[in-house]
This record gives structure tokens, sequence and C-alpha cells, in this order.
């Protein structure tokens, strides 16, 4: 069982119930996440665009302006230098069709991952000076530790601008931060210590709509490509796993309200052909088909192949092109898929037979693809309950990459800095980060890393954060829809958790292909059944009946005959509506439980 912790807070809930005219458990929730004024309330339950930050606001944007409509009338041509994954692929396409929509000449370049490896690189920008692919380059997701690259593209005479979100580097000397930035021509990034920019939490895709979007205010030209900018811009900030907040959570609600709007569908061809290979309808995407279908099959051409396939498609008019090319990143990620769960298997599998695990889990396996080291080690965290390192065969010779994945109460990007002598190159941060270092290291970097740790066994216990104690009879429709409006959910904007104890359950029942899928019936004082669904659950609910039942019952319930087994249960939830075939119905997703 996880660790449940409950939120409390000291807000007057009846009065801001009063005051909304809102459910108190929702202005609970509202409260538990910081949200106590009225102001701030009406504008997180309304994420609207006219609650955005002026754009123009923002450190070095009338500067970029200028750079970039001047170079259009004087014909230069740009040079958009992406990244390869899902923010830096739709900041491209964004700029890029904001630009092509100026007049501009302009190409794009994203690096290649296992070849070129993240960012900017010398040989990258001797390469478009050579062969004359920019006057103006841009660089998107990507520049601002770049120093020798900048300064070699001003040497070879390119004007550069840089667009990127990721904190700058600094020296901190004598307790006096010192930020270190590239001699770019301009530097747009809400992160800067001198820009004053009211929201520092944008993704990549997001800063570029809002340039884009300033460079046609600053034109005085209609921004036709506003509306798949948004719907991009959405799309990177799930997957991109930034906070759901201020104008992250408005940019994220407009674009799943765009790219739902029955009455006209994504303008962009290559995103209509994605949904169409995936199997998905319009109507009916949300955070979820964003970040576990749509995301995937867009990051999987950077990890199999390159990255430009997917900026091809979505800039492509072509429409037979557009389904060639999205049923090829759909074909990337499923041998994606396959390659990870290959390896996790494998993985877990091993770590199983050992008798005493290790606390941080160092694993080297030579054959998996460097470019799905990330995901394996995230699995195989979240499987273990470990911080995880999973490194593979570089194509240098005896040399190890790989990425690193952590636990809350686990800095593994400050654990790393303390043994940078082992590494080639490594960064990230607390939860996560890439790592290359000498084959021969490995072994020491294990050691060292279990030999400093100062986990204890509660630190591996999973947490679940509960926003509220409920009775299941106040667990209705009505409640279920109103907490709706707290959606999108994400990173700091987490889906509600709620916790009910001494409950009983009826007909556990074994669904789902899997067969480990768990279906339980709740029933309230007054007699009103509550059905819950709890995935991955059916080995966990076995134990707990073997505990006090007869083999029997166990084996009843798990051949499927039990159908009138009660049980008395703590459990924790997710509140949703179920639609199917039409008709929607309350349902509780189980997180955890005990009996």
């Amino acid at each position: 069982m996880a660790k449940w912790i409950f939120n409390t807070n000291d807000a007057n809930i009846t009065l801001m119930a009063q005051t909304l005219k809102i459910s108190p458990i929702l202005c609970e929730i509202l409260a538990n996440r910081g949200v106590r004024t009225k102001n701030s309330a009406i504008k997180f339950l309304n994420p609207l665009p006219g609650y955005m930050h002026d754009g123009s606001t923002m450190a070095g944007m009338t500067e970029a302006c200028a750079v970039v409509l001047d170079g259009i009338r004087g014909g230069k041509k740009f040079c958009i230098y992406g990244d390869y994954d899902v923010d830096g692929i739709t900041a491209t396409t964004i700029l890029h069709k904001g630009l092509t929509g100026l007049g501009a000449n302009c190409g794009y370049y994203i690096p290649h991952r296992e070849h070129e490896g993240y960012g900017l690189n010398i040989q990258a920008v001797e390469k478009i000076a050579a062969e004359g692919l920019a006057d103006i380059l841009i660089t998107v997701d990507n520049g601002i530790a770049a120093m020798p690259e900048v300064s070699r593209a001003k040497e070879l005479g390119i004007i550069t601008i840089i667009l990127d979100h990721h904190e700058p580097p600094y020296t901190i000397e004598n307790g006096i931060k010192t930020e270190h930035v590239p001699n770019a021509d301009v530097i747009i990034d809400p992160k800067q210590a001198t820009c004053e920019y009211p929201f520092k939490g944008l993704c990549a895709a997001s800063i570029a709509y809002k340039f884009a979007e300033q460079l046609y205010a600053n034109a005085k030209k209609e921004y036709i490509h506003r509306r798949e900018a948004i719907i991009f811009a959405a799309i990177a900030s799930f997957c991109d796993v930034v906070d759901l907040v201020d104008e992250n959570r408005i940019i994220a609600a407009s674009g799943l309200a765009l790219l739902n709007n029955t009455e006209q569908i994504s303008t962009n061809i290559g995103l209509n052909a994605l949904v169409k290979a995936r199997n998905l309808e319009y109507n009916n995407i949300g955070a979820f088909e964003i970040g576990f279908i749509i995301g995937p099959c867009i990051n999987a051409a950077g990890r199999l192949d390159s990255a430009k396939i997917a900026v091809d498609l979505f800039l492509t008019e072509d429409v037979e092109e557009a389904a060639r090319l999205a049923a090829r990143l759909a074909e990337l990620n499923d041998e994606r898929k396959a390659l990870c769960a290959k390896f996790v298997e494998k993985s877990i599998t091993e770590l199983q037979d050992v008798p005493k695990l290790d606390k941080v889990l160092v694993i080297y396996e030579p054959d998996i693809h460097e470019s799905i080291a990330g995901i394996v080690a995230g699995r195989i965290k979240d499987a273990i309950g470990r911080p995880a390192i999973v490194l593979s065969q570089s194509s240098e010779g005896g040399v190890a990459k790989g990425s690193a994945r952590s636990i809350d109460a686990y800095d593994i990007f400050f654990e790393m800095q303390n043994n940078k002598e082992l590494f080639l190159r490594f960064g990230g941060h607390k939860m996560a980060a890439g790592v290359t270092l000498p084959k021969e290291n490995i072994d020491t970097l294990r050691r060292r890393l279990n030999e400093t740790c100062a986990l204890t066994d509660e630190d591996f216990v999973p947490i679940l954060y509960i926003d509220k104690e409920l009775e299941l009879e106040g667990i209705t429709f009505d409640l279920a829809q109103s907490l709706e409006k707290l959606a999108p959910f994400g990173k700091a904007n987490k889906q509600p958790i709620f916790a009910t104890r001494q409950v009983f359950a009826q007909n556990a029942e074994i669904i789902g292909q899997s067969g480990n899928t768990l279906r339980l019936t709740f029933r309230t004082d007054s007699g009103r059944p509550i059905r819950a669904v709890a995935f991955n659950s059916v080995q966990k609910f076995s134990e707990k009946l073997a505990v006090s039942y007869s083999d029997a019952v166990v084996q009843g319930f798990l051949s499927g005959r039990m159908r009138n087994l009660t049980v008395k249960m703590d459990v924790a939830y997710h509140i949703e509506i179920n639609t199917f075939n039409g008709n929607s119905s309350l349902q509780l997703r189980v997180l955890d439980f005990e009996f």
C-alpha cells in the first residue's frame, strides 16, 4: 500500500463556495493548489485567452521581431534550428509556418539524436554556413547554453536569435549568482534573470507561438496560423510536462478546445493524418490521447529515425504525403513500444532474482537503443520504486550512454555532480538526467552512488497525496461533472485524489484483455451502487484475499466465478465520468486499497 498524505489548508471553504457559487469540495481542491483569491479562482476555472500576458513584454521580443522583419524585407535566408522531441518539433513547425507566412525564405535543421546529440553543435553551424542555408539562424528549444557554437556562428557572419525555455547556465561566487549566456544578437528566454515577463514556465512551442503572434502584430498582418499554433503549443505543453498553471493552463485548455471543435477540425493536414492513423476522434481527444498516443508517435521519429519526418508531416500540404508520413510515425512508435517492452521485461525479471537490490539501480544493457534508455529507466523506476540509471553501448568506442530517472526523495543530478569526474558528459535535473561515461567507470559509479545513498525503506514507499476524504454517499454524477472544471490535468494540477474508509466492495470481477483489471461495485448507505475499476490490481487483490479467506474463495475469484464476494476496504481513487456507446455514468478509478 502507498503512503497516504492528506492535504490540508486553512482557507475559509464556506466563504469561497458562497463567493464563487461552486461546490465546497471544488473549493477545497482549489485551496490545496494555492488558488485562494476570487480573482485567481475565476481565472483558474475559466482559462480564457484574454487572460494571457502581453508577449511584447518578454525580454528580447521587440528586438527579435525587428531583426526578423528587417531580414524578411531584405530577402535574407532563415534557418530554424530545433530539437528532436515533441517540444522542439512543434516549435520548429510553428516558427516555420509563421515566417513563411510573412514571405520569409526559411528552412529548418533538426540535429540527429544519435549522431549529433542535443542542441546546437559546431559541425552543424559550419555546415549551415558552408551551404549558405542561413543569414539568420533562430534556435528554438535550445541555444541558451551554446556559448562556443553561437560564437562560431557569429564568426561565420550568421545573425543568431535564441528562443529557449531552459535555465541559463550560471556560476555562484561569494553568494552572488551570475548568468552566462551566448553572445547571440538577441535572446528570448523568460528564465533569464533580466526578463521581467510574469510567467517563466512556458515550453519552447508556446514561446514560438507568442513570438510568431508578435511578429504578425508588428507586421500589421493577420496571423492566419494562430489556430494550429495554439494546438501545437498545447500538444507540446502536455508532452514536455510543464506546470499546467497560468498561461500553460490557458494554452492547454484552448488547444484542446480547438482540437476538438467538431465543426472545424485541425487545419493542419499532417496532424489530421496522424489522428486518423491512430484511430482517434477529434471530439474525444484529451490529455491522455496527446500524452500517450499522439506525443509518443511524434517523439518516435527522433528516437529511432529522424525527427525531420515529424516536421515534414506537419509542414506538408499534400494529403497523400501526410498519410505516408503519419503511417511511418505510427510504425516507428510501435517499434519503439516493442523495444521498450522487451528491455523493461528483461530488466525487471533479472532484478526480481537479485536477493538484495541496490538502493540506486545502475543497469548496463549494451544492446538497448540509447534513445529509449530514458523510457526504460522510467518504467523500471515506477515498477521497482528505486532510482534507475539505464546505460547502453554508445557508437563511440568504449563509451556508455544512457539516462537516469529518480524518485522524489533522491536528487539524481546532485549525486552525479558529486561524481562528475566519472562522466564525459552529463546534464539534467533532480528527477532525470542524461549521462555519457567510459564503460570502465560503470561499476565505480554503481558502488559510489550506493555507498553514499541515504535512502531508507520508507523512501521507497510511493506517496499518494489525498485532496479530501469523502463519504461514499457524497459521490455523485454532479460532483464528477463539477470536477471536470479543474481539467486539463497534468503537472502542478494533478487529477484530484479522494479517499474513503471502510467501504464494502461487492462483485469483484476480473475484466480486460490483460486479465489484470479489477472491477468492483461499492454500495452507499442508501444502497446506491457505484462502479469502480482498478488497473493492474488483480494480483494484489488476490493476495489480500488469501490472508483472510479460504483458497476456494481465492480460486473462485481468479476463475471469474465469484460474483457475490463482499469485503471491507479503504480506497483511494479518482472520480470520473465513463462514457461508452454514448452513455455516461459515474465511475471511480481506484489507485490504492487496503482490506
